[in-house]
């Protein structure tokens, strides 16, 4: 029987956090959750789907008028519990999974199998990404940039304990821009491996 692996991602915005946890599940053989949170909890419901994508990883307090279903919560809450539900749940079913955001360390914080990754990027690299992604100037990247960022840190700080970005809150914080992409995946392997006893 394999060993269970769970990785959880943090990342600044422009970092290629996300595209290094999906190199990392097609190397590993295991399914990544990022926005796929969403449409796996909300799969038979398009509309409440939808209206989830909007509110992901926003802290509850920036909007507290709307409901979700039958909870006397704000939406951003309630997608954001649904979702750590969801986490703990796959984690206590033995599946390996990696996760992207969502404060997955936190809420796994006492799990045995999991390596918590923090992803982050020199300013100038970050934009530089950014602009080749979406094709937009570098002012207008780093404004996107800048906002992401303080709504990650917001969501973060406003549901864990810790502080978003902060090393001790991680096993590995790691600058993606020394190594590039496939050369930090690389050495977060080798990390998981060392940490976990498996062999990717």
């Amino acid at each position: 029987m394999k060993k269970q692996i769970l990785i959880t991602i943090g990342r600044e915005y422009g970092s290629g956090g996300h595209d290094l946890a999906a190199l990392l599940s097609q190397r590993l053989g295991i399914r990544m959750l990022d926005r796929e949170l969403i449409d796996e909890l909300w799969k038979n419901d398009p509309e409440m789907q939808q209206l989830a994508q909007q509110y992901d990883e926003r802290p509850a307090n920036r909007i507290l008028s709307r409901k979700i279903n039958e909870f006397d919560n704000s939406i951003p809450h309630n997608v954001a519990q649904r979702q750590f539900d969801m986490i703990r749940q796959i984690a206590d079913s033995g599946e390996s999974a990696i996760f992207v955001g969502r404060c997955a360390d936190y809420i796994l914080r006492d799990h045995p199998r999991t390596v918590n990754i923090f992803i982050a990027a020199g300013r100038a690299e970050r934009i530089e990404r950014l602009c080749r992604l979406h094709g937009i100037a570098p002012g207008e990247a780093e404004s996107l940039m800048d906002r992401t960022d303080a709504r990650r840190a917001a969501y973060y700080n406003y549901y864990s304990s810790g502080t978003w970005g902060m090393a001790e809150t991680y096993d590995l914080c790691i600058d993606s821009s020394v190594l590039g992409i496939d050369g930090t995946t690389g050495f977060v392997l080798e990390f998981v491996e060392r940490k976990l006893g498996v062999k990717p």
